[in-house]
């Protein structure tokens, strides 16, 4: 008989543990698709303290460029689209940065980068071709560490079209946080040490 109940406490612990398990890498997967929304997008230095709304709106419309397109990209309807064949609403833009970054940005265009993007007080104006990247780098984090809803990550970066070529090294921190009812973060820092340097 005790044998048997120590069997059964032995075979629910280890279920336990397996259940556990499961979720932690699921968390960790979840991680890396976070840092990936940005890195995807060449950036690979933030810093929530010193970041400009010129990146904001960047990332804004690049990361629904590249995620959204059906629902947030539209076709210019005005006579030449001398501002580009593109066209987004401000609000899908201001949306992203609210979800990735947590604070709110002050539309403007954006003039002198490649890509631009002009403002018309509603929508930007810009070429979506111009945020598709050849090579797009993916995060895959291997370290997390946990205190007072601040999360620490790092990892490797790598190629999504080759993914035993990892050229740098990353970490980031994040504040937990809540989208419309889901548990996410925010991001605070990111940094990437590329290897060859």
């Amino acid at each position: 008989m005790k044998r048997k109940f120590l069997l059964t406490v032995f075979v629910l612990t280890l279920a336990l543990l397996t259940v556990n398990a499961s979720r932690e890498s699921s968390e960790i997967k979840r991680m890396g698709i976070f840092i990936s929304n940005f890195t995807e997008l060449g950036m690979f230095e933030i810093d929530i303290d010193s970041i400009e709304d010129t990146d904001l709106i960047l990332f804004g419309i690049g990361h629904n460029v590249i995620n959204n397109p059906k629902s947030t990209v539209k076709k210019c309807t005005l006579p030449n689209c001398e501002y580009g064949p593109s066209l987004m609403s401000a609000s899908s833009v201001a949306e992203s940065v609210k979800k990735y970054f947590d604070v709110e940005v002050k539309h403007k265009s954006v003039i002198g980068h490649i890509p631009d993007a002009i403002y018309d007080g509603n929508s930007y104006h810009f070429d979506a071709k111009e945020w598709k990247d050849d090579t797009i780098y993916y995060a895959e984090v291997q370290e997390v560490n946990s205190k007072r809803g601040i999360v620490e990550m790092s990892g490797e970066l790598y190629n999504i079209k080759k993914k035993s070529d990892r050229p740098a090294y990353f970490t980031a921190t994040a504040k937990k946080y809540k989208w419309k009812g889901k548990n996410t973060w925010s991001i605070l820092s990111l940094s990437v040490e590329w290897k060859d340097h």
